[in-house]
């Protein structure tokens, strides 16, 4: 069959001239090894750092995505009250802030509440905790129970997961604080609230003690009827930043002024797409960095190629002058790179695989993002970067054993 008569198929695929790059890459066992241990080492790099940046990533996101909807509002600005100065949002900068809130949707939900840390007594134990005075509707809004009730009255709290589980505690624990005039206030637990993880820009449970606001002030005092913090979760993430944007502009002072601003706002869409970004650059450097040693590994194949092209010069002849295209020299040679990229790469992915959970554990405590798409996609862009760059850097090689004058080439020793 004529060259020209061939299927596209015929021409990128030919038993023979495999057979042929087989015998060759077998022939030259310790060569061929040493050029696939780059390939390896390059595409376990860029597996590894890519999966394990992806798997961070997802894990983190994971754990911020669940708050990402709501904005913290934190007073600044001052206030006298009776001759005392303090902070604190009144009841009409609570109507103030729904009225920015509403300009925006009336798909939120608006939390105020009293928050302190106070030092907790349990037994002989002393610690620290975040305690918070809500009325039953916003716990009901803000927070999961695990078990237990909500509670009621001025002596029942519920308290987190993470905190019961470190101090303890369970359904019809006794927990201690002082109060404000030094006595001492024993509250029951009356339920466990689920935990909302390390990374969390809204209302973190992990350490937190909650009990109504008669509880609170009776701890703590009412700071004249001041609340501590609101929380305004919206049903449409998105909407929070014109939500935060609205509130900016009722509540603060001029744009380019910080000095006449009252109050302080945590965005936590915003804070997670910066995150996100961060992470999307920093495994894009990573995977630039890992890629060096896949450039090392291509100049390494190429110089192995063109060696072996020079020390079969006269197998060439012999194989031209026999009848054997041209284009069948370049694909022997283009075979030969190409299984040194794809075995190396297989290698390289399979190490990749192995190593990026133990690190990810190690890291996190988890492997679960593992099994994402976003982690996954790495295997088949490692084996696709590693054939590429094998059949690039094998390219002019195989050209230049294509090329070789058959005479000249059987009369070389």
């Amino acid at each position: 069959m004529s060259e020209e008569r061939k299927t596209l198929w015929q021409r990128l695929y030919s038993p023979i001239v495999l057979s042929l790059a087989i015998r060759n890459l077998k022939l030259n066992k310790f060569r061929t090894i040493l050029s696939m241990i780059g390939i390896v080492i390059g595409v376990f790099a860029i597996c590894a750092m890519g999966m394990i940046g992806a798997g961070f990533t997802e894990e983190m996101n994971s754990m911020i995505s669940d708050t990402a909807d709501t904005l913290t509002i934190s007073p600044i600005g001052e206030k006298v009250i009776d001759g005392t100065t303090t902070t604190g949002f009144s009841a009409k900068d609570l109507r103030d802030i729904e009225s920015a809130v509403k300009s925006v949707t009336n798909g939120y939900d608006m939390i105020p509440m009293y928050s302190s840390s106070k030092y907790v007594y349990i037994g002989k134990e002393t610690t620290m905790t975040t305690l918070s005075g809500m009325d039953s509707e916003a716990i009901n809004t803000l927070v999961t129970l695990t078990e237990g009730t909500l509670p009621r009255g001025s002596t029942n709290v519920i308290v987190g997961e993470t905190f019961a589980e470190d101090n303890d505690l369970r359904i019809g624990s006794r927990i201690t604080m002082l109060s404000s005039t030094g006595q001492e206030v024993t509250c029951r637990v009356v339920g466990i609230m689920e935990s909302t993880g390390m990374m969390n820009f809204g209302f973190s449970t992990d350490s937190a003690v909650v009990g109504s606001i008669e509880c609170y002030t009776a701890i703590v005092g009412d700071n004249h009827g001041l609340y501590d913090k609101v929380i305004v979760r919206a049903y449409d993430p998105t909407e929070l930043t014109a939500i935060d944007n609205a509130i900016e502009k009722k509540m603060n002072g001029k744009e380019d002024k910080d000095s006449d601003d009252t109050v302080y706002i945590l965005n936590s869409y915003e804070i997670m797409e910066i995150f996100d970004e961060i992470m999307s650059m920093s495994t894009i450097f990573t995977t630039i960095i890992s890629g060096i040693s896949l450039l090392v590994a291509a100049v390494a194949i190429t110089n192995v190629m063109l060696m072996s092209v020079k020390e079969r010069t006269r197998e060439v002849g012999i194989l031209r002058s026999i009848g054997t295209f041209r284009s069948q020299i370049l694909q022997m040679f283009l075979y030969e790179a190409g299984m040194i990229g794809l075995i190396g790469s297989i290698i390289g992915t399979v190490l990749a695989l192995m190593a990026a959970p133990l690190f990810l554990y190690g890291m996190i405590g988890s492997i679960e993002a593992m099994l994402s798409v976003g982690v996954l996609m790495y295997v088949p862009i490692g084996i696709l970067i590693g054939l590429f760059v094998c059949l690039i850097s094998g390219l002019y090689p195989a050209w230049k054993a294509a090329n070789l004058n058959p005479v000249e080439a059987m009369s070389t020793d």
